[in-house]
């Protein structure tokens, strides 16, 4: 909401300590769960009081890329870090399945709790990078369910031993929506691999590095955002 506005806790930290910033300074204020932003300016308290004055609201100008991510499901920490890194690299679509080679429990009474944490930690993840959204966030799905929902765009599984990823956007427009499938730490099963090709994924590989499942989504879409920067400029 515009007005003058409060800052404090880990807001003022960052402001104050990580930009530096102090009354009378400009900054743009967003609020990537509501796609909204506005320019504001800070405004001194009494005693160390910071407030900032914000102004008129607008729509985020912030655009995701055309980019949907179908990330099998692994154990702990990794799908939070998997969509923490999806969300500030730009994906617009992160969805989460199962799959043959991760034995993952997932229980139905913790589902609101684990969506409620994906929410915040895409929320985090995008003030830090500037983000003037979030991404869809989707799952846990079975793995047919998650190819089901794949969508239409150029579509790319990640396999070992397989051509290069940059090989397979050759010919590809910019802007063109783009479905990449990572595996879980095990990797896909012969069965799964074979499944994306009837449903149109075509396989790519990272080169002969072996990576973790988290870092391999990362680097996927490191390289997809190059590729796609670069196709804008060119």
């Amino acid at each position: 909401m515009s007005g003058r506005r409060r800052l404090d806790g880990a807001v003022l930290r960052y402001v104050t300590r990580v930009h530096r910033l102090g009354p009378g300074d400009p900054l743009a204020c967003f609020d990537p769960a509501g796609a909204v932003e506005a320019d504001a300016v800070l405004v001194a308290g009494g005693g160390d009081s910071l407030f900032c004055d914000v102004g008129e609201l607008r729509q985020s100008a912030y655009r995701s890329l055309p980019i949907t991510l179908i990330q099998g499901l692994a154990k702990g920490m990794k799908p939070d870090l998997t969509l923490r890194d999806a969300t500030a690299l730009g994906v617009e679509r992160v969805v989460f399945v199962a799959t043959e080679h991760a034995v993952v429990q997932l229980l139905a009474d913790r589902a609101s709790g684990r969506m409620e944490r994906w929410r915040r930690i895409a929320a985090e993840a995008a003030r830090q990078s500037g983000r003037g959204n979030l991404p869809s966030v989707e799952g846990p799905l079975s793995f047919e369910a998650g190819l089901a929902s794949a969508g239409e765009g150029r579509r790319i599984v990640l396999v070992p031993g397989t051509p290069p990823l940059f090989e397979e956007l050759a010919g590809l427009d910019a802007g063109a929506p783009i479905v990449l499938l990572v595996g879980p730490e095990g990797g896909l099963s012969a069965s799964e691999i074979a499944r994306c090709r009837e449903v149109g994924f075509v396989p790519a590989s990272l080169g002969d590095l072996v990576l973790r499942t988290e870092l391999a989504a990362a680097a996927a879409l490191g390289a997809l955002v190059a590729w796609s920067a670069g196709r804008v400029v060119g």
